[in-house]
């Protein structure tokens, strides 16, 4: 079996966990989702292959208009669509855009697991391989858990020790090697999985997909808190080479690819662990491989506190909105919307204004004021910024350009 960063499909894609009993009625709908489906009637493809009319619904934006407006999969369609599949309060779904006015949708069940609908005719394969998905919290990010009913019905026979390596291929196709253990009656990622995930950026509010490949490989995509697809570029992940995964992600040796004798040499110049160039490998130039020692860094993919988080800004956070955790939100109080001050200095009088806004799970900034703080402080992407919420709705913000 063959895998490699083309095993994932780039149609868009919109994860939302944990539904609500709103998100039965309506289901909001990130502004570049709705773009792609471009259009004021959506097809659903349910996973029965029955199509269902839904509605895409339109807030208009409050106040001056400079507002990004909201966006949901409502009508009686999607109401009733949920009502015949049975998804209830705690279900999960992951649509994907098939084509323009078109979206096939795929429904977890309270347990995280692929719902399934029906039975199979015998000697008919499904098309689905097994999948369950994940909205990390904070206990997930020293050892995930993963659901007592996926073990219990496609990992028994494969799982033989009591301890046993998995493979994750993450979304670039870079294999880690993560430890599996068996703590009765539950089947835990351990050693290697702290370090997949400060690797690829992720902390409390993520979103997971895992797809089970067979023989304890696993294929994951990554969501951003407000259910869009989260974009990496190849410079932005470490590799592993080993039995393992770096078990201390904080300092730790770790692989890093070399094109070319010229390139090398132009490498060892700058420290830190970026794979630069790693796309551009010709066939003519041999991969070496060189272990280099990392510099202890800061951790990013945790919450340094119940009351802060870091974010890794990208251009859609800077023009459009800024997702937030919903247990951070809930955390502080945030339940509804509200404006939120922000400052860079307590000292100093400057502050900016924002809007607060909830979603399905998850709550957002976004507006003007937010527009303005980024434009006035030169916030560009790949800056990160840890905010930290003195009050409920007074934060201070740290800024470190990248």
């Amino acid at each position: 079996m063959a895998l490699s960063a083309g095993c994932f499909r780039r149609r868009p894609k919109l994860a939302a966990p944990l539904l609500s009993p709103t998100c039965l009625r309506r289901l909001s709908v990130p502004g570049e989702f709705a773009a792609a489906l471009a259009g004021d009637e959506v097809l659903v493809v349910g996973p029965l292959g029955k199509v269902w009319r839904v509605e895409m619904c339109r807030e208009a934006a409050d106040g001056d208009g400079e507002e990004e407006a909201c966006w949901w999969l409502g009508g009686g369609g999607w109401a009733e669509m949920a009502a015949a599949y049975g998804l209830g309060e705690g279900w999960s779904v992951v649509l994907r855009l098939e084509r323009r006015g078109v979206a096939s949708l795929r429904a977890f069940d309270p347990d995280c697991c692929l719902a399934s609908f029906c039975t199979p005719h015998p000697g008919i394969k499904s098309k689905d391989r097994p999948r369950f998905i994940k909205l990390l919290q904070q206990e997930d990010l020293e050892k995930m858990k993963i659901p007592g009913k996926f073990v219990h019905k496609h990992l028994t026979e494969a799982f033989t020790n009591s301890q046993q390596n998995a493979i994750i291929v993450c979304p670039l196709g870079k294999f880690w090697r993560v430890e599996l253990e068996r703590e009765q009656p539950d089947v835990l990622l351990q050693d290697g999985w702290p370090a997949f995930l400060v690797a690829h950026d992720l902390s409390e509010g993520n979103i997971l997909l895992f797809r089970y490949e067979g023989n304890m490989v696993f294929m994951v995509q990554v969501f951003l808190e407000n259910g869009c697809p989260k974009e990496y570029k190849t410079t932005t992940l470490y590799l592993t080479d080993g039995s393992k995964g770096p078990s201390n992600a904080l300092q730790q040796s770790v692989t890093k690819v070399a094109v070319s004798p010229a390139k090398k040499k132009r490498r060892q110049r700058n420290e830190g662990i970026c794979l630069e160039g790693s796309n551009r490998k010709s066939r003519a130039s041999p991969i070496s491989v060189k272990k280099v020692k990392v510099e202890p860094q800061k951790k990013y993919a945790s919450i340094v506190s119940q009351n802060s988080f870091t974010k890794e800004m990208t251009a859609y956070s800077i023009r459009s909105l800024l997702a937030l955790g919903g247990m951070f939100c809930s955390q502080i109080g945030l339940l509804e919307a509200c404006s939120i001050t922000l400052k860079i200095s307590m000292q100093k009088k400057g502050s900016w204004r924002v809007a607060f806004k909830t979603a399905n799970t998850y709550g957002y900034i976004n507006g003007p004021g937010w527009r303005k703080f980024c434009l006035e402080n030169e916030v560009k992407e790949g800056d990160r910024c840890t905010f930290n919420a003195i009050k409920r709705t007074l934060w201070h913000v740290s800024i470190v350009h990248c």
